[in-house]
């Protein structure tokens, strides 16, 4: 089969959905030695060209926001068709509008909280994602989402047929691992932040969805103690980010990294005492699955998917919890056979979501398509 793919997001700054593809794209050479695969973008990629087929459409001096509805409902189709394309695999949750002859529609659908909670979202951002996601749920054959969480999430507010809805667990990057590193290093990284004796360390993006505010809570209650504990937030700004950012300035056992590479992320996760991440809301979590296989002991909220995900392998609490956080963060700091337990735990759980178990379980849906 032909199979087309919507990469235009690797083209940007990788963030979370571009990660998601980035780790399906350099796995699937390795499991399927069948199907063809074809990745539409506006330009070229540096990619696997003895594999994959990158067809390079159009681009328009347009703003991106602009142009991305235009080109995805009125430039694509016109490029399956030419590729005679039977599969099209949308990882950002959006198809065309228009059904385009002879090809089914392949749909991930991360989570729906644009549709459970109206405030983590600006209005016009919502109402542009449920415009859209709406036909392509209607439009698509299957939608692929990443835990039973979400697929509960999904029924609850699309009519549709249980059976259109199959859950393939998300994967990371092999590189988040235990690393050995060198006591020096470990110094001159620490001294980036002020040099604290413990890090507790929290990743995903900076706005109020992810409880950036609880955070800061659990760090005040930890700075009263005086143990040398800094936290260390590292990511993107979000929606509601900036005032964020102003609280974040006032506590000095707090700092914001912006622009951290995935080297320095991983040497992190390995110098780390703890991760935080009190979450309201995730129809998966990839940041937990990140520390949890560099061994990172995880605390984080007991809601959503998490607790699917991260299962017994960590420390959950209801997401308002601060005092029950900052114990863990102090019992992780002071018991080194809690600590040691807490990290094995997370590196075993790791093991059940595997780049190859993700992929295998893509490329099974593909074929379920085969006359």
């Amino acid at each position: 089969m032909n199979i087309g793919i919507d990469s235009r997001i690797l083209e940007r700054k990788i963030s979370g959905i571009g990660r998601f593809l980035k780790l399906v794209l350099d796995e699937l050479p390795s499991v399927d030695k069948k199907n063809k695969y074809f990745l539409f973008t506006y330009e070229k990629l540096n990619i696997n060209t003895e594999y994959f087929t990158n067809v390079e459409t159009v681009k328009s001096f347009l703003p991106q926001k602009l142009f991305a509805p235009i080109w995805l409902n009125f430039i694509l189709p016109k490029y399956l068709k030419e590729y005679k394309i039977d599969l099209f695999f949308s990882v950002n949750q959006q198809t065309p509008l228009i059904k385009s002859k002879n090809v089914k529609y392949i749909l991930v659908l991360h989570d729906v909280i644009y549709k459970v909670d109206k405030t983590f979202h600006p209005l016009i951002y919502r109402k542009y994602l449920e415009f859209f996601t709406y036909f392509s749920v209607k439009r698509s054959e299957i939608i692929l989402t990443n835990s039973q969480f979400s697929k509960q999430d999904i029924l609850r507010y699309y009519k549709v047929d249980e059976n259109k809805i199959k859950v393939i667990y998300h994967s990371t990057d092999k590189g988040f691992h235990p690393i050995d590193i060198l006591d020096e290093e470990k110094i001159k990284i620490k001294e980036m932040i002020g040099s604290p004796e413990h890090i507790v360390l929290y990743v995903g993006m900076i706005e109020n969805r992810k409880n950036i505010l609880g955070i800061l809570k659990t760090a005040d209650i930890l700075n009263k103690k005086n143990r040398g504990v800094k936290f260390v937030l590292v990511g993107k700004i979000g929606f509601g980010g900036e005032k964020l950012l102003e609280e974040i300035q006032k506590r000095e056992n707090v700092v914001y990294l912006r622009n951290v590479d995935d080297l320095l992320l991983k040497k992190f996760y390995n110098i780390s005492s703890a991760f935080l991440f009190p979450s309201f809301y995730e129809g998966f979590g990839v940041p937990p699955l990140e520390a949890m296989q560099s061994g990172l002991p995880v605390i984080a909220a007991n809601n959503t998917a998490l607790p699917e995900i991260i299962n017994s392998a960590g420390l959950l609490h209801d997401a308002n919890n601060y005092q029950a956080f900052a114990e863990d963060i102090l019992k992780l700091i002071d018991d080194k056979d809690f600590y040691n337990n807490m990290k094995n735990l997370g590196i075993e759980r790791a093991k059940k979501f595997s780049a190859n178990n993700t992929v295998e379980g893509l490329v099974g849906v593909f074929n379920s398509f085969k006359q």
